[in-house]
């Protein structure tokens, strides 16, 4: 009797594990080939429950999206009727998924797909036949799943859970004759049927040659979340293949690396985290150049207290040369180098491996007003900022070389042991110093004095230097400041959501980890300026500004047209 009962947590413990071990995908990555390049996945039930808790109702949502819009009735009804009689199932995952096929050499195709889920697949088919927009086309039927092609390039299909609408574009690209010496267009083949083809592989297709067979996208279904996207790099295997030059590793080094990423509105942040999954031959690369953190020593003397972006990076430039001799091809690249004084060890030993970007003080000054040939006045206004990029130099005899041949060819003048923009090439307004030490490119020579001075101190957040401390990459965007410096200077019809932008929205800050245990991992964080409530009940008000926006502009558009073109003095900006 105790010793069935002694086998109780051995079962309960076999259980956990078989369930542990189980995959994690949902039902719809099975539509989903392999080799898709990108896939979004939003997960409306999470979303809506967390308006709920808001005390935002979907009601109440669409009825703010469509407010100011009395007159105009018909999309709002429409939309609710997509929502409510349409035999949807608003509890599923929304998936979006792209493919490409073929090549630029021989033309290539492109679908983007979208599955949604059904309730009923009846109740749906029975909502498209009440469209008088689909005129007279019929619904299809195969042995898994129903259809119906709406153009040339688009078509719905559907079982009795999920529906999935495709776009489909197959584009040709023109060869040369050289028997008749001109170029020739081919003619694009039986699109339809391609994208037929296209739509019956998603439901026919067997599980290991879908995503669903995928460990890295199974995985990120087990992290509670509002949003997931996917990337895989198995999508350029195609166009590797049309090179005219067949490198001997560079598939091993292409193939199979994934990134997965979840999104979830938190309360007064909208945080993503990233992880990229590398095969093998990149994991020995990552791993034998593991690269430092990056160095805020840069940032610490910018000359401004109203910064609106920062990117930093620091990485081992000797990756590059690991890079090119496990291709196979450091000897070809040296050999094609020969003639420029330099090899290509010369070339990444230049820089140290620390880069930064600074760019502060964005905004738009005062008009600039002036009469156009046709009689009509002409509004200009160039943006103006600050910036500083800083790279410090690696190897002094390396980046000796370098700028030697660069000062042969024009590019630069050497004065003393400086370098600087030669007279003969434009500077495009940019103020260039380059040393032993650093390379250095400001927006003008006063910025650059006051940054190497050292007597400023630049204004950055202590939450944002603490996130980017012992990170390999970084970036920030003030998104508040940035759009007040422009806000005022332009005639938009996108005002008001302008406003609601810089009131809801703060900053971006995203970073990224050394490769570490096998991946790669980042996170982004999107602040709002309330930090107390959930971030997607307070990007609501941003969202119904935005459409009513949309709504004004597409009027005013509508109401212009009705008017001859033209006509003198209308004031257009540039």
């Amino acid at each position: 009797m105790f010793s069935k009962f002694r086998l109780i947590p051995a079962l309960v413990a076999l259980a956990f594990l078989i369930s542990s071990c189980g995959s994690n995908a949902p039902k719809e990555a099975r539509f989903i080939p392999k080799d898709a390049s990108a896939v979004l996945v939003v997960d409306p039930k999470n979303m809506e429950e967390k308006l709920e808790k808001s005390g935002i109702s979907m009601d109440t949502l669409i009825n703010r999206l469509f407010k100011r819009n009395g007159m105009d009735t018909t999309e709002k009804s429409m939309f609710q009727s997509i929502k409510d009689s349409a035999g949807m199932d608003w509890t599923n995952k929304v998936f979006l998924f792209a493919l490409q096929n073929g090549n630029a050499n021989t033309g290539k195709s492109t679908a983007v797909n979208l599955i949604m889920g059904l309730k009923s697949g009846s109740d749906f088919e029975a909502f498209l036949k009440r469209q008088s927009g689909l005129g007279t086309k019929q619904v299809e039927k195969e042995k898994d799943y129903s259809f119906l092609v709406t153009s040339s390039e688009s078509m719905i299909a559907w079982d009795d859970h999920n529906v999935i609408g495709t776009f489909y574009q197959n584009e040709v690209k023109p060869y040369y004759d050289t028997v008749a010496m001109k170029f020739v267009v081919p003619e694009k083949g039986n699109t339809d049927s391609a994208m037929r083809a296209e739509v019956k592989r998603y439901f026919t297709q067997k599980k290991d040659a879908s995503l669903a067979s995928v460990d890295a996208f199974s995985k990120m279904f087990k992290t509670n979340a509002d949003g997931y996207a996917f990337a895989s790099t198995n999508s350029y295997l195609n166009v590797l293949s049309a090179m005219p030059l067949q490198l001997p590793k560079l598939e091993e080094l292409v193939k199979d690396n994934y990134m997965a990423a979840t999104l979830s509105f938190e309360e007064g942040k909208i945080v993503a985290t990233t992880t990229t999954f590398t095969n093998p031959f990149v994991s020995n690369l990552l791993k034998r150049y593991a690269g430092p953190t990056v160095n805020l020593s840069l940032l610490e003397h910018y000359p401004s207290e109203n910064i609106n972006m920062i990117m930093m990076a620091s990485f081992n430039p000797a990756i590059f040369g690991g890079i090119l001799k496990e291709l196979e091809v450091e000897g070809v690249v040296n050999s094609f180098m020969d003639k420029t004084g330099f090899s290509a060890q010369d070339l990444y030993k230049t820089l140290k491996g620390d880069i930064a970007v600074v760019v502060s003080d964005l905004g738009m000054p005062g008009k600039e007003i002036g009469v156009k040939n046709d009689s009509t006045i002409s509004v200009s206004r160039n943006p103006i900022g600050k910036m500083i990029f800083i790279a410090p130099v690696g190897d002094t005899a390396s980046f000796a070389k370098i700028m030697t041949k660069a000062v042969e060819l024009g590019y630069f003048s050497k004065q003393g042991n400086t370098y600087k923009i030669s007279s003969k090439i434009p500077s495009l307004g940019l103020y260039m110093h380059a040393d032993e030490k650093n390379l250095i490119v400001a927006s003008d020579s006063l910025t650059y004095l006051q940054y190497v001075s050292n007597k400023s101190k630049a204004v950055v957040g202590n939450d944002a230097l603490n996130l980017f401390k012992g990170k390999s990459t970084v970036a920030y965007f003030d998104i508040a400041n940035t759009i007040k410096g422009f806000m005022n200077s332009t005639g938009s019809n996108y005002q008001n959501s302008m406003s609601s932008a810089k009131n809801i929205l703060k900053d971006v800050i995203a970073t990224t980890d050394n490769f570490e245990d096998g991946a790669i991992k980042g996170k982004m964080e999107i602040r709002l300026n309330n930090e107390k409530q959930n971030s997607l009940a307070t990007l609501t008000g941003l969202f119904t500004d935005i459409a009513v926006d949309m709504r004004m502009a597409a009027k005013k558009e509508s109401e212009q047209s009705m008017f001859p073109a033209g006509v003198p003095a209308i004031i257009r900006t540039n």
